[in-house]
This record gives C-alpha cells, sequence and structure tokens, in this order.
C-alpha cells in the first residue's frame, strides 16, 4: 500500500516544479479495469474546470503535469477545452497515457464524421477513446450511427451523461440496448440516487461508469465547511473533506472513475490522494453519509 503522507510530500514538490514533460514515478494513482476490455482507467479523472474551458495556460498547464505525473488518464472535454487541452496533451507526447471524453455536438453523420476528424487533427489520429452524448433521445435514435462510427474505426468506445435522475430511466434503455458502453452520472453523499438502480445495472452489465458533481458545484463544503473531520475518518486514510467525499463515491464497487473539475494543482493533489490507502467498507459508507447528514 503506498504511504499518503510520502505521496501528498512528493506530489507536493511535483506539483511546485510544474515540470512541462510527466515524468512517471512510483506514486501512481490506482486505476479499475474499463469493463470487457484489457484496459485500465486511474480512478480519480479531471472534469472540464474553468481554466480548461478559457483557455487560460498557466493554471491549466500545471493541473495537466500534476495529473500525469500521478498516473492520471480519464479528462472530460467539451466545447473549446477539446483542441486546447488536446494540444497540450500532444505538446507533452502524452497521447497513450491518457483517455479522453471527448462530448460530440453533430447532428448528422456527415457532422459528426467532420467534427471528430477536425478532434483527430489535434488530439492524434488514432480513434477518439470516447465520444460522450449529453442528448439521451438523440444518441437512442442514432444509435446505429455511432455503432457506424466504432466498425469504421474513428471512436473506441460511445458514452451518455446526464447529471439528473430524471434521465436515469432513459439512459438505462440505452444501457439495456447496448447502445452504450459507458455512463456518467451524479453520485455522492448528497445525491446517493442513482445507487438504487442505475449503478447496479451497470455493473451487471458490464458498462463503466463514471462520476460527476463529487462536491456538488461547491455546495458540499459549504455545508462541512467549520466542521472537524471525524476522527474515524483515519481508518480510511482519509484526511481532508475532499477525501471524505470522493472515497464514499469510489468505495462503490460499480464505479471506475470520480470526476474533479479544479483550476488549482494543490487542490488536484488532495482530490489525487483519495485514491491511495484503504476504502470504507459498507457499514462505514453508511457511517459517513449519516455523519454528513446531519451536518447537513
Amino acid at each position: 500500500m503506498i504511504d499518503r503522507r510520502e505521496f501528498m510530500q512528493y506530489a507536493g514538490a511535483a506539483a511546485a516544479t510544474a515540470l512541462a514533460a510527466p515524468a512517471l514515478s512510483a506514486k501512481q494513482v490506482p486505476t479499475r479495469m474499463i469493463p470487457g476490455t484489457d484496459e485500465a482507467l486511474s480512478i480519480v479523472g479531471l472534469g472540464n474546470s474553468r481554466a480548461f474551458a478559457a483557455a487560460d495556460l498557466g493554471p491549466a498547464s500545471r493541473v495537466l503535469d500534476t495529473f500525469l505525473q500521478h498516473g492520471g488518464g480519464y479528462i472530460d472535454l467539451s466545447g473549446s477545452s477539446r483542441f486546447t487541452m488536446g494540444r497540450m496533451i500532444a505538446e507533452r507526447g502524452a497521447e497513450q497515457q491518457t483517455f479522453l471524453a471527448n462530448y460530440l455536438m453533430g447532428q448528422n453523420p456527415d457532422q459528426t464524421r467532420a467534427e471528430i476528424r477536425q478532434l483527430q487533427s489535434v488530439q492524434g489520429d488514432a480513434p477518439l477513446d470516447l465520444s460522450m452524448k449529453r442528448d439521451v433521445a438523440d444518441l437512442g435514435n442514432r444509435a446505429s450511427q455511432f455503432r457506424a462510427l466504432r466498425e469504421e474505426g474513428l471512436l473506441r468506445h460511445v458514452g451518455i451523461g446526464r447529471p439528473h435522475k430524471r434521465f436515469y430511466p432513459a439512459m438505462m434503455k440505452l444501457m439495456r440496448d447496448d447502445v452504450v458502453d459507458f455512463i456518467q452520472v451524479n453520485y455522492s453523499m448528497m445525491e446517493a440516487d442513482a445507487a438504487e438502480e442505475i449503478l447496479p445495472l451497470a455493473r451487471d452489465l458490464g458498462i463503466a461508469v463514471v462520476i460527476n458533481r463529487p462536491f456538488l458545484n461547491g455546495d458540499y463544503f459549504g455545508i462541512v465547511r467549520g466542521h472537524k473531520l471525524p476522527e474515524w475518518a483515519a481508518e480510511f486514510d482519509c484526511d481532508s473533506w475532499a477525501q471524505f467525499s470522493l472515497k464514499y463515491i469510489l468505495s462503490n464497487p460499480a464505479v471506475n472513475c470520480v470526476l474533479t473539475e479544479t483550476s488549482k494543482a494543490e487542490h488536484l493533489i488532495d482530490n489525487l490522494g483519495a485514491g491511495l490507502g484503504a476504502m470504507p467498507d459498507e457499514n462505514t459508507r453508511k457511517k459517513m453519509r449519516e455523519h454528513f447528514l446531519s451536518l447537513a
């Protein structure tokens, strides 16, 4: 088991130096396998942060370098950040390490193919790792088109992502109809509904699960601010409130990766630390949620 304090000391030094070329080290965040493949993803990923979306290259570079230095892989991208981050990853020669989830906007097969080709010109000529859609109905109607894109070798995986439980029934239909390889949903101690049906279904069907909104857009920190972390959190190697939420999420057996959005390398280091050490068991998970709800 990796020593958490050693990791934090090393990671702090790495972030401070902000090396331009990522160097792999023994201090890597753990990975979990993508169901049905021999490929693994780091269990903590990067969401589409403000720095990425605004092409704020200083903070974006520091976050990306820190992420890569510690074995990070999954990066969620939409809009212009697909091109900004694609260029930055190519400059670092990190195409093989990263797993990019691109949200596609094309409304028909020709537009989608053109969009993929445009992304490949920046991200590399290989098939896109993951094509994500937000429009559940549109993906259902175009399922055969996305299957054809996979068969043509333009993309490897197809996913659907909506952070609201009202979309779960339609998403589960896509899952049962074998349209998607990935789902991205909201799940945390504040939003636990996904654990009832959609996460167990994903596990049963062998569909990869990526979690968004681990801090409910910052509302989580407003609730825990001013409260001490319970002493028993040390039993599962947790030493911050951010890790308290992330470890709760990651201890669900259906979850492959949790996304964190940050423009600060020091916050990313804390987030990555949630992947290290012990994870809470089911009884501890219940205790965690009860404790959090008592604060809320």
